[in-house]
């Protein structure tokens, strides 16, 4: 699938009403794509705040609901004819606790939300797919917090190192079908998520010592990075997580104190 060929193709977004799910909604959008946005917001409140109106239908659901998660595919195969790629791009963080305080209920709701939640939507399209002969492609978005370690975030860290793992079990079973399933992880990204850490000095220095780039990343810049892995051009690529991360992963120590460069440097 190359950005020629979206026009009369499906994909859905999960999580496709805000940050980073939006920006991916958009850019296939933008590319000829009928974009399906699916995500926890009230439609009102997303056509309001998200101005989602490029989107060809919105259907409020719950990613961490097995049910709703198959009536939400139910409903786009019946309304579109089929899926053709899907970015899982709903998650959550759960309560900034250490692990020792965090309650049984909140660490399921967040696996159930960033882990199962991914695995029910894969599995419901990667069946659809291969009934139909798609060869589509299935993008779930991680994060670097699968290999890093974030003390007061042990559920929403484990959730993503399942995620990576998830991502290549399911390339490896689909690889025989022709679908490809790949994973980006962003590092630091300018998104609702991470507004108050940005409005903390202090913490955005510390975050920026252990950013190679000297920044955050954008909503735009991990769209781009997921429309590469959904098309033609990355046609041999699968079961790979893609870490956007601005080097992060990359850095043993700290980076040197320097001026934060602009997003448009390359």
């Amino acid at each position: 699938m190359n950005q020629s060929s979206y026009p009369g193709r499906t994909v859905l977004v999960s999580g496709g009403a805000q940050g980073i799910g939006l920006a991916c909604a958009r850019r296939f959008a933008a590319a000829g794509a009928t974009v399906v946005i699916a995500d926890l917001l009230d439609e009102a409140l997303a056509r309001s705040h998200s101005n989602i109106d490029f989107a060809a239908a919105y259907i409020q659901s719950d990613a961490g609901m097995p049910e709703a998660v198959r009536t939400l595919v139910d409903t786009v195969v019946a309304r579109f004819g089929g899926i053709d790629a899907c970015i899982c791009a709903a998650g959550m963080s759960g309560p900034n606790l250490p692990f020792w305080e965090l309650t049984d209920l909140d660490f399921d709701r967040v696996l159930g939300v960033n882990l199962k939640g991914p695995f029910m939507l894969g599995k419901l399209i990667g069946k659809h797919m291969i009934d139909t002969g798609r060869r589509g492609s299935i993008i779930h978005i991680s994060s670097v917090g699968g290999q890093l370690a974030v003390d007061t975030q042990s559920a929403y860290c484990v959730s993503k190192a399942g995620l990576d793992m998830l991502t290549k079990v399911m390339a490896v079973a689909l690889a025989p079908h022709g679908i490809r399933v790949n994973a980006v992880a962003p590092g630091p990204v300018d998104t609702g998520m991470t507004a108050g850490l940005q409005r903390q000095p202090g913490l955005m220095k510390q975050v920026l010592s252990r950013t190679p780039l000297g920044r955050f990343g954008t909503v735009e810049e991990m769209a781009g990075t997921a429309f590469f892995l959904a098309g033609t051009d990355a046609g041999f690529i699968t079961g790979q997580t893609i870490y956007a991360d601005g080097g992060r992963l990359a850095l043993n120590y700290l980076m040197p104190d320097q001026p934060p460069p602009s997003p448009d440097c390359v």
